[in-house]
């Protein structure tokens, strides 16, 4: 039996999440295996990814019947009840002036980021109906939420089976067992993330170094007299034109002849 202090699987950095199986997939699952998938704080933000194992996931697909909807300003948020003992939270950005009716409308607000949508999208959905959920993966208080990117309904107890067949499938096929990468694989990929970290770094100083230029430049203008509003450094004189000369020599006669 293994211990505490040392999992069954490997814990990869975030640079090799692109090989996971899970990453970019919609991963069918229920709502209790939702609520059971481990968080890093590290990871908050506009990418939220949770853990199953050391699966990295972000984005899930649902099926249940609502048995709640309640309005915010901007925002429905959907109460989906799949038959696990557990209930999921699916919330969708709408136009402040959206309000379906008899919907039970809450004060407080939830700040949910994400595209504005011309018209409710989803006007025909209500309490009681089955429906199929797709989306990426967020906390809200403390709690997962789905931010809904597909919704739709499901018409008929067939696709409600086929949809619990492929999470008993991806279940057995992919979270069962831990994501393992090779070794070789796993030195390629921390060479390339620190040659890429050191390109960054290098970039950044580079910019330091160009705006601290700038900036050093701009205050010795400054501090020059006369330079204070970006007077130009170089002074033209006026030169007499040669009309100018001619005249002063015409002058010059006409005093003599006592002009």
């Amino acid at each position: 039996m293994t211990s505490a202090a040392t999992p069954e699987y490997e814990e990869y950095p975030q640079y090799c999440y692109h090989l996971s199986p899970t990453i970019t997939k919609w991963c069918p699952l229920r709502a209790s295996d939702i609520k059971d998938l481990r968080w890093h704080p590290g990871f908050e933000g506009q990418d939220d990814t949770f853990f199953n194992l050391n699966h990295p996931i972000r984005w899930v697909r649902v099926v249940g019947v609502i048995v709640a909807i309640d309005s915010f300003y901007g925002c429905r948020v959907y109460t989906v009840d799949d038959s696990t003992g557990s209930c999921i939270e699916c919330s969708v950005s709408l136009p402040s002036s959206v309000q379906a009716n008899g919907e039970k409308v809450r004060g407080d607000v939830q700040d949910h980021a994400g595209a504005d949508h011309p018209a409710d999208p989803y006007a025909d959905i209500d309490v009681g109906m089955v429906v199929d959920v797709k989306g990426n993966l967020k906390l809200f208080r403390e709690q997962k939420q789905i931010k809904i990117q597909k919704m739709q309904r499901v018409r008929s107890t067939n696709q409600e089976v086929q949809f619990w067949n492929k999470i008993k499938e991806f279940r057995a096929d992919v979270l069962d067992t831990p994501w393992v990468l090779e070794k070789k694989m796993l030195r390629r990929l921390e060479k390339e993330n620190k040659s890429d970290a050191n390109s960054r770094e290098k970039e950044r100083k580079r910019r330091k170094q160009k705006e601290e230029a700038r900036r050093h430049d701009t205050d010795r203008r400054r501090s020059q007299p006369g330079q204070a509003y970006g007077a130009p450094s170089t002074r033209k004189l006026y030169r007499p034109s040669k009309l100018s000369s001619v005249i002063t020599a015409e002058a010059s006669q006409y005093d003599a002849l006592g002009l």
